[in-house]
């Protein structure tokens, strides 16, 4: 037992629920509320209008995250599919990207620490010290490789928020419960990126210009900006979804949610973008092992109906597709900024050349490949399209590892966690395969995106890792919880 421990012991002995019953509930939010209205008189008295609204919002947004922190989750979720990362709308990923889930694991640990329950106290694992591990280094590289201290905000942004994240879903010890709240979130927010990425198709003109990406009109992106983006956030969304319906009993419920599924995979293929149109395979190769009868039926008909469509409505979408399939433009340029990758990494193979520092110097590692000539453009602009050797060449091998190792571990634990699930239900051994699907996707799909600018599917990706975390860790230490 530590020292901190016996202390909160003991003055819990001494102060019998007052921290449960009145500091939490009453307390804090009265210290917030002076410190929140404090700042918006301020804003009121400089007529900061645009600043003040989000203050006001603040208020009932603590006071439901006191009560409940994984609600930081569920805000956050609900909230940032619909605003680029831009000028304009910086204060809103101030206030929900880079505050809010921060905001909620603090309260979550606080209130574990002065509640002082019987349960165990929220310790950091091998995992998580390799996630402070990955942060502490990305933070120390950019000063030493001369970065602007700026660029902290986008490790932030990219990690280092997912990274908390994943800690609210384990201090939360978020399960079954909480994700059946999300999936309500799920299931409007994917039909709501379906509908945006099928009128961008369509008829552009009807969206606002907010969701006008730089895709806009040559592949479908939803609200976000690349299809590799969107499509895997579809795939994150569509497959917990399907889970569900298959879990529950034959109705309108059930239809409506295999519907939404079919209406993802449908937009799927309109983004025109192989590496996605790989992951979707893979997504449905793992439905058809886990849920073999319904998913062979629902193939066969969303074949049937694509094929009719493909000689008819859709004529000039397939033969995109198919111009995309057998595309070399883009492969070419690729095959150049890959190979400058690799040769960055094999330079600086140990820490790397320190994050953030990519585009900085990808250009001198340019060259030719066989009969591909490196443009002007690629040199002048061209990044990296391979999350990986993006990794891999800002952060080294040392880098690399210490991000990735929370993933390979859980992986392990996973099939040794595996028999001792139940085989049918919701909260099942069917559930923990489901969960990894989106993971391996992610990782086929960032063979060709950068998933350094993808900031809502990163951080769903670590939220993801969190619950198979809490499922795996709750059937191998019993004793640390109930399996649901």
């Amino acid at each position: 037992m530590t020292i901190q421990s016996t202390i909160l012991k003991s003055f819990h002995r001494k102060s019998p629920g007052f921290w449960s019953k009145h500091f939490l509930p009453i307390g804090l939010p009265l210290l917030a509320g002076l410190g929140l209205a404090s700042s918006l008189a301020v804003l009121i008295a400089n007529e900061a209008w645009l600043l003040a609204l989000p203050v006001v919002l603040l208020v009932p947004m603590a006071l439901l995250i006191i009560k409940y922190p994984f609600s930081a989750i569920m805000i956050w979720m609900a909230v940032m599919p619909w605003f680029p990362f831009d000028g304009t709308y910086k204060y809103v990923y101030f206030t929900v990207h880079r505050l809010l889930i921060p905001l909620g694991l603090g309260i979550a640990l606080l209130s574990r620490m002065l509640r002082v329950k019987e349960h165990r106290p929220v310790r950091p694992k091998l995992a998580e010290l390799t996630m402070i591990a990955f942060g502490a280094m990305g933070i120390i590289s950019i000063f030493v490789t001369g970065q602007h201290w700026k660029t902290t905000t986008l490790l932030h942004d990219r990690f280092l928020m997912p990274f908390t994240a994943y800690w609210l879903v384990r201090a939360s010890n978020a399960r079954k419960q909480e994700l059946r709240r999300l999936l309500p979130l799920m299931l409007l927010i994917c039909l709501a990126e379906c509908v945006i990425g099928l009128v961008s198709w369509f008829a552009p003109e009807a969206l606002p210009s907010i969701w006008h990406m730089r895709l806009f009109g040559d592949r479908v992106t939803g609200t976000f900006n690349g299809a590799g983006f969107f499509g895997w956030t579809l795939i994150f969304f569509i497959v917990f979804l399907y889970h569900e319906a298959m879990n529950r009993e034959k109705g309108a419920a059930k239809t409506f949610l295999i519907l939404t599924f079919g209406l993802g995979v449908v937009c799927l293929f309109f983004t025109f973008t192989r590496t996605v149109w790989g992951a979707g395979v893979f997504v449905l190769l793992g439905l058809l092992y886990l849920y073999r009868k319904t998913t062979v039926v629902l193939v066969i008909m969303m074949a049937t109906i694509m094929l009719i469509l493909s000689v008819s409505v859709l004529a000039n979408e397939f033969a995109y597709a198919e111009e995309r399939l057998n595309s070399k433009n883009t492969a070419e340029a690729r095959v150049i900024l890959s190979a400058a990758g690799k040769r960055m990494f094999l330079a600086r193979p140990v820490f790397g050349w320190g994050y953030g520092n990519y585009d900085r110097y990808d250009w001198r590692f340019m060259a030719r490949e066989g009969d591909i000539t490196p443009t002007e453009w690629t040199i002048r602009k061209g990044t990296s399209h391979n999350t990986f050797l993006t990794i891999l060449a800002e952060m080294g091998a040392v880098g690399f590892l210490l991000l990735y190792f929370p993933v390979i571990l859980w992986l392990g634990l996973t099939i040794k966690a595996l028999p001792r699930l139940p085989k049918e239900g919701f909260w099942s051994r069917r559930m923990l395969i489901i969960m990894w699907l989106p993971i391996i996707a992610q990782f086929v799909i960032a063979q060709t995106a950068d998933l350094r600018f993808a900031f809502y599917p990163l951080t769903l990706f670590w939220i993801n890792l969190g619950f198979i975390a809490n499922m795996v860790q709750s059937r191998l230490e019993p004793d640390n919880g109930t399996a649901n």
